[in-house]
Parts: C-alpha cells; structure tokens; sequence
C-alpha cells in the first residue's frame, strides 16, 4: 500500500447519536457527492484494497479492507472535500460577518486551526458509512474481473 500506515486516521467507531446524524444526511442526500465518487474511488484503489483483503473475496473482508483503505487516506475524492471545507469556511465568514468582523484571513485561519481535524474525522466517518450502505456495490465492483 502506497500511504503510510502511520498515517490513518485515528477515527472512532460513529456513536449511536452520530450514526443518526449519518443516517439522516445519507436520506437527505447530504451523502450524494461522496456515495458518486466511491466506486471510482474503489476502482482506483482496486489492487491496494484487495492486498489489504490478503485476495479474500469475502465481502466482509473486502468491505474491511475498504474501510482501512479510506482511513489511510483520509478521503475519497479530494476535490469535493476541498469544496466542502471551503463552503463550512464561507459560512464562518458569513457568521462572523454578520457580528460585525469582516477579516476573512484571521476567520479562515481560526476554522482551520479549531476545526480541521475534527472536520476530517467527520468526513471519514461520512465515507465509512456510505462505503457500509452501499456495501453491496463495493463488493460487486471488487469482484468484477477487470
């Protein structure tokens, strides 16, 4: 596996408050930009996922895999993180805006330092739970011979 094992995220199993958060952005289709880039993602990664599964075509242990997969890079589609981030940020200038403080470089620095990482265990758990609600689909495109 080309990333560094040393760094996966240390991301906590979701609690049951936060596996129903998750449950309602996956109905509202909050989860919709990450559920389109997963198996893309999948099939990008094809050949490190499966030497994680040790070739196990076992869909519970291709879905691990997957999992461990995700932890190591922290995402699945870069751009539409990027996206993400920049709009929760967008907000924070406008929040602030609305108070009256109007200095987007000192905002943005502050969103990044009090909540980045914390915004990046979030989005692992967000892909953790679509890879699991879509967990038939991930086991299909790893078993389809190429």
């Amino acid at each position: 596996m080309r990333a560094n094992k040393g760094a996966q995220q240390e991301v906590e199993p979701a609690t049951q408050s936060e596996l129903k958060t998750l449950k309602t952005e996956w109905e509202s289709g909050k989860l919709d930009g990450i559920s389109a880039h997963l198996l893309e993602f999948v099939e990008r990664h094809r050949t490190d996922i499966l030497d994680l599964a040790r070739f196990s075509y076992a869909p519970d242990e291709l879905l691990a895999a997957v999992h461990q997969c995700v932890r190591q890079r922290g995402f699945i589609h870069l751009p539409l993180d990027m996206a993400d981030q920049i709009r929760e940020i967008s907000n924070e200038i406008w929040y602030h805006g609305e108070r009256g403080d109007f200095n987007r470089a000192k905002i943005q620095e502050e969103w990044t330092v009090k909540h980045a990482q914390t915004w990046r265990k979030w989005r692992v758990k967000q892909i953790l739970y679509v890879v699991d609600r879509r967990a038939g689909d991930v086991a299909a495109a790893l078993l389809t011979e190429r």
